[in-house]
């Protein structure tokens, strides 16, 4: 059996390298490790190793086909914070830097914003609730699943963190 440990990068082919490229460091804290201006490619770190996420640009974007909900494939890329109130700073960077949020979820083990790149790929940021919450709120539902944006910036801002 193979032992992998871990993974080391997400590849991305976009339309625009430069547009994508200013949205993964200004809005996202990626920085750029390398570019490769022979081969193309721009290679991104959050600085906990070479890189995380390499985008490349698409040789004819306007022939390429944007992600779209229910299709084969990647959903989402998953961002990690340290806590609560590191996911409701990312939420308020967010609107500031005018990105739409699609929904917020309270998945009871965790509570997660999901919304897109500029190319329409899927991105999340969860946010792990304590354990001894969990309980307590097995019963809970997902009331912001779904809900239009501005019923999730409501219910995050309402949210606490579990205790």
């Amino acid at each position: 059996m193979i032992k992998l440990a871990g993974i080391g990068h997400v590849l991305l082919r976009v339309a625009d390298e430069e547009a994508s490229k200013r949205f993964y460091c200004d809005v996202l804290g990626f920085r750029v490790a390398e570019q490769d201006p022979e081969h193309g490619g721009v290679f991104m770190t959050l600085g906990d190793g070479f890189h995380a996420l390499d985008i490349v640009q698409h040789p004819v974007p306007t022939d390429a086909t944007r992600p779209e909900r229910g299709q084969l494939g990647l959903v989402h890329i998953a961002f990690k914070v340290d806590s609560y109130a590191a996911m409701r700073d990312a939420y308020a960077h967010l609107l500031a830097k005018g990105v739409e949020i699609q929904r917020a979820v309270d998945h009871v083990c965790q509570r997660s914003l999901y919304f897109t790149d500029p190319d329409g790929n899927g991105l999340e940021i969860p946010c792990r609730v304590q354990s001894n919450a969990l309980a307590a709120r097995a019963g809970s539902s997902n009331v912001t699943r779904g809900r239009p944006a501005k019923a999730a910036r409501a219910a995050m801002i309402r949210s606490r963190p579990n205790r």
